[in-house]
């Protein structure tokens, strides 16, 4: 049948508008600024790693990467932001553990599903706990240390950031192991409260990131007296770690990491992830990580996918274990 001119009219018309998802598909990656949000205030280790890998990404990419900080709710104040904006690859969420691997577990109302929502793009880097304590406590090693926690029981107190933090389960964990006894919890509302009742003696024990610990620890104010992972801490180097201490099943870290969300396509999230490899592998910026008291990570979205899986679930169980709830 002949096509009249109004046909060809017509079909002129819609070529553009078919054509649009597939220009969409198409446009370039990244095509404007990037906005990291960050679940902490400015100035911890978290924020610093967010900003060194921002500024390497703005350089090679030549494009803007904006560092948004969005503290408040153990990081759900972050990731609804991060939530609201268009799966396109041009906004992150740049976030340490807590509100991927533990949040789901302390709140039964969380309105996110890190499994569900987020692409896990990069894992920037683990951050291991330290075990550090007043001076005035007898212990040197590990091994004592846990001694003198079975020993005097609740009597021991073990400051905390918060309740459901990593310092706090990690308290949970030793127990667990039946290796800590049952010491006295004392929870703060974030890191430095923390470590500044255990300066003053207030309380005798804390899991900390080498990052906040480490200045005491220098100005001999704090004994560090292990580094809850296999590899010592450039930040630390004379401190042993638990498994050279005997109790290699006490691993325990923070970590820092990059999410995109779920409906990002996929070749963006593995552009990304790529880039963000190869920043990690240079070795000004695996000495500016060890800088912050962390151990440089890196690989494929599906390896960081498998990390989160596992750290969440371990978390989880601690969760379970202590009965912490924050709703």
């Amino acid at each position: 049948m002949p096509i009249t001119r109004r046909q060809a009219a017509l079909a002129m018309l819609a070529t553009p508008l078919l054509a649009r998802p597939a220009l969409a598909q198409a446009e370039a990656y990244p095509a404007r600024a990037l906005r990291f949000v960050v679940p902490v205030a400015a100035g911890g280790s978290a924020d610093a790693q967010a900003r060194l890998v921002a500024q390497r990404l703005s350089e090679r990419w030549a494009q803007p990467v904006v560092v948004e900080n969005r503290p408040g709710a153990n990081g759900i104040v972050a990731a609804q932001a991060f939530m609201q904006a268009p799966p396109d690859g041009h906004t992150i969420f740049a976030t340490p553990s807590g509100p991927i691997a533990i949040n789901p577990h302390l709140y039964r109302r969380l309105p996110y599903d890190p499994m569900r929502d987020f692409a896990f793009a990069s894992l920037i880097s683990v951050i291991p706990l330290v075990l550090v304590v007043h001076p005035s406590v007898p212990a040197n090693t590990l091994q004592e240390f846990l001694a003198l926690s079975r020993r005097l029981g609740d009597g021991l107190t073990h400051a905390s950031a918060g309740i459901g933090t990593p310092s706090h389960l990690t308290i949970a964990m030793t127990r667990s192991m039946g290796q800590g006894g049952n010491p006295t919890h004392v929870p703060f509302g974030g890191s430095a409260p923390a470590l500044t009742s255990l300066v003053g003696g207030q309380t005798m024990a804390m899991w900390d990131a080498a990052f906040s610990a480490a200045p005491f620890v220098r100005e001999n104010r704090l004994k560090a007296i292990a580094v809850a992972h296999p590899e010592r801490l450039a930040m630390l180097p004379s401190v042993p770690t638990t498994v050279e201490q005997g109790v290699p099943e006490l691993i325990s870290s923070t970590w820092m990491s990059l999410c995109m969300a779920a409906a990002t396509p996929t070749d963006r999230v593995r552009r990304f992830s790529a880039e963000v490899d190869q920043i990690l592998r240079v070795p000004e910026m695996r000495d500016n990580l060890a800088a912050q008291g962390a151990i440089v990570r890196g690989g494929t979205p599906d390896d960081f996918a498998a990390f989160a899986r596992a750290e969440s679930d371990k978390w989880g169980r601690l969760v379970r274990e202590t009965g912490a709830t924050m709703d």
